[in-house]
């Protein structure tokens, strides 16, 4: 019997594996301006698209005064010392990505949770967790496009971890790209990451 590509050796298709809840980094091969040493976090995947969010593109907007606006009528103010990122071109919610798992509306299981409900992100600015970025637009991919940039090596795929997710935007990409090269030490020598040189910082 011929089979398609798009099937497994008993003509059943192919479990799909998901993205949301990993990173994208960049390769330096990239040069979009867009998108060149950037970080993104895919907050949704599925067969008809992937959602992304950049992270490593800081705004220069305080988030005092947003704060602030969501709980008008709530007779507290805040002023967390944060500022709003650029999350992607497209258009999207409000979105805070952040360490308190009890407010979470996604996420992973690393300790890294999202939310955009404005309830939840009133409770998040009265809670103040020790992280929580504000993002706004988004980036989307086509069905497939995402795998076929992975593929050809456009994207590196990594965990989504709080020591990248939270670390400083401006050396986040460099963060990202040492893991990824990590990564690949590991597989082929089986030493852990940072045992290969412990000197570097």
């Amino acid at each position: 019997m011929n089979r398609t590509p798009n099937q497994n050796p008993d003509g059943s298709a192919p479990q799909r594996v998901s993205l949301a809840g990993y990173l994208m980094v960049a390769s330096s091969g990239v040069q979009d301006p867009i998108f060149a040493r950037s970080v993104c976090i895919i907050v949704e995947h599925t067969r008809e698209r992937s959602v992304g969010i950049m992270l490593n593109r800081r705004l220069a907007i305080k988030t005092d005064g947003l704060w602030n606006e969501l709980l008008k009528g709530e007779g507290v103010s805040v002023n967390p010392a944060s500022y709003i990122n650029f999350g992607g071109p497209l258009d999207g919610p409000l979105l805070a990505i952040h360490n308190d798992e009890e407010l979470a509306e996604g996420g992973n299981n690393q300790g890294v949770f999202l939310s955009a409900q404005t309830e939840t992100l009133k409770k998040l600015a009265l809670a103040t967790p020790t992280q929580c970025r504000l993002f706004i637009g988004n980036i989307v991919w086509a069905s497939s496009k995402l795998e076929s940039e992975i593929v050809n090596g456009d994207w590196h795929v990594l965990p989504a971890i709080p020591e990248l997710v939270f670390c400083n935007e401006q050396t986040m990409w460099h963060n990202a790209i040492h893991a990824v090269a990590d990564g690949i030490i590991s597989s082929i020598t089986g030493i852990e990451p940072g045992l290969q040189n412990p000197e570097r910082n």
